[in-house]
């Protein structure tokens, strides 16, 4: 197996429900846009409309603020406000304040600035979570049908820079097949991002059969970084996949202007 020419050519919903069911009633808050991006040039207040699903029941909604970052698969940590480097938390303004109530189905607009934040360059990019809570929990059934209460808080994400010419970027620090029980079962890329703003984009996988000349795709996986973040994302190999000699070509796509990051790796199935 061999590993070669890291190339480069040429830029949430977090929905937490505290409940381990998978239906309810009489709960919910929707949300939009569930990412707020700060940036010099633009809004300096942006907006975002909060609504209430439910029909019949209000919805009494609170408002309160995290700090937040991403673990090396991505998933989404959290923590108290002001506690990391990176957290422009207590720098946030929510109006109308911190709770508010919705009548059956109604919506409302709440307006959210980030200001005074300290110029630090070894801090790029800002960020904050802005929790939204349902206070009145609604009224769920269990798997099993017993009648218990159900809450849910939803995340907004808020990024912000002072940089007039911050530029997101990330680099490919490692490409290789896995082996399960003596059997070819995965692909793991590593990727870091070595610029100085968020990141979202997207890799895909062309495998191709060097002997037949067939080709396969993997489904491509969208993600999210912020600057430093050393990620890593692994993709289980097609469940057709024929015996053959591999070449596979991971592309990954970053930006507004479709910036491209490419590696290819050898390997027998």
């Amino acid at each position: 197996m061999t590993n070669r020419s890291f190339a480069s050519r040429g830029w949430l919903t977090l929905m937490l429900v505290f409940v381990s069911l998978a239906a309810w009633s009489q709960a919910g808050i929707t949300a939009s846009p569930t990412r707020l991006y700060f940036q010099p040039g633009k809004k300096a207040e942006q907006r975002v409309t909060v609504t209430n699903p439910n029909a019949d029941k209000p919805l009494e909604v609170g408002i309160s603020l995290n700090d937040w970052n991403y673990d090396s698969l991505g998933n989404n940590l959290s923590y108290d406000a002001g506690t990391i480097p990176s957290s422009c938390a207590k720098n946030v303004t929510v109006l109308p304040g911190s709770y508010f109530t919705l009548a059956p189905g109604e919506s409302k607009e709440i307006t959210v600035s980030v200001h005074d934040v300290p110029n630090d360059p070894a801090n790029p990019v800002r960020t904050a979570m802005l929790y939204l809570t349902q206070l009145n929990p609604g009224d769920g059934f269990s798997e099993k049908g017993a009648a218990i209460k159900v809450t849910v808080r939803m995340g907004i994400k808020i990024y912000y820079t002072a940089q007039t010419k911050a530029k997101g970027d990330v680099e490919i620090s490692n490409y290789l097949a896995q082996k399960k029980n003596g059997k070819m079962e995965s692909l793991k890329l590593y990727l870091d991002n070595t610029g100085s703003l968020w990141v979202n984009g997207t890799i895909h996988y062309d495998l191709l059969n060097k002997e037949t000349g067939r080709k396969f795709e993997i489904p491509a996986i969208e993600f999210y970084s912020l600057p430093g973040d050393k990620r890593v994302f692994s993709s289980n190999l097609p469940a057709d996949l024929e015996k053959g000699s591999y070449t596979a070509t991971a592309i990954v796509n970053i930006g507004d202007n479709e910036e491209l990051k490419l590696a290819e790796l050898d390997f027998t199935y």
